[in-house]
C-alpha cells in the first residue's frame, strides 16, 4: 500500500465509493457516472464483448441483445458462471481462456480477440489482463458509433484526474503501446468518468 495516496480527498473519495458499492452491489465495478451513461446508452440491439469479467457480466448482458465475456482465471470464472445461471440468462456466451503460452506459443486469452469480424461489435469492455494489446485489436473490430470502455484508463491514457496512479501526475512517460492507441483514437470522441479513485473512460468510434 502506498501510503502518499492517501490524501484527505482520496479518502473522502474512497469512503464515498465505498458507500455505493455497498447499495449497488449489481453494478460494475467502474465510475459510477459511467454506469449511469451506459445504463442510458446501452440496448438490446447491441452486441458486446468483455475482458475480464466480474458482476458486471450480468449486468452488461442484461442490457445487450449478446455478450461474449472472456475470464482467465478459474474460481472467479465459476463464481460468475454460477450468477449467470441463477440471472438465467441465455445471451451470453462465457469463455474460460488461460494467459499463459500454449505449446505454440501463442496466448489463448489474447488471441481471442482476433476471432471476433472487424466492424462487428458495438460495445468492448477492455478490464483484464493484456489491456494494451485487446484495446489495439478493439479498434478494428469496433462498429462505427461503437463504444470501448477502458476501466483504470488514468494508468494507461492522458487524463486530467487526481486519481492515484494517473501516470501523468506521477511524472512517468506513457506506455508505447499505450502511445499508439492514443493515436490511432485522437479523433474518437472521449467520455471521462471519475469516482476519485479510479477512472473509467468510454471512446466512440467515428
Amino acid at each position: 500500500m502506498n501510503p502518499k495516496i492517501w490524501t484527505p480527498r482520496y479518502i473522502t473519495n474512497r469512503i464515498g465509493l465505498y458507500v455505493y458499492e455497498q447499495f449497488n452491489k449489481d453494478k460494475p465495478w467502474i465510475a459510477p457516472r459511467a454506469i449511469k451513461w451506459l445504463d442510458t446508452n446501452l440496448h438490446k440491439e447491441m452486441t458486446g464483448v468483455e475482458f475480464g469479467s466480474g458482476r458486471s457480466t450480468v449486468w452488461y448482458a442484461h442490457k445487450l441483445k449478446n455478450l461474449v465475456s472472456i475470464e482467465d482465471h478459474q474460481d472467479w470464472y465459476q463464481k460468475v458462471k454460477q450468477q449467470l445461471e441463477k440471472a438465467m440468462l441465455t445471451n451470453v456466451r462465457y469463455i474460460l481462456k488461460s494467459c499463459e503460452q500454449d505449446m505454440s506459443g501463442q496466448i489463448p486469452y489474447l488471441d481471442i480477440v482476433k476471432e471476433f469480424d472487424n466492424n462487428s461489435i458495438d460495445f468492448m469492455v477492455v478490464d483484464g489482463k493484456y489491456r494494451d494489446r485487446i484495446a489495439l485489436e478493439a479498434i478494428q473490430k469496433l462498429t462505427s458509433g461503437g463504444y470501448l470502455l477502458l476501466d483504470d484508463a488514468e494508468r494507461y491514457i492522458p487524463l486530467d484526474s487526481h486519481t492515484p496512479y494517473n501516470y501523468k501526475k506521477e511524472g512517468k512517460k506513457q506506455p508505447e503501446e499505450w502511445k499508439a492507441f492514443s493515436e490511432l483514437t485522437s479523433s474518437w470522441e472521449q467520455l471521462h468518468f471519475t469516482s476519485g479513485v479510479s477512472d473509467t473512460v468510454v471512446l466512440i468510434k467515428p
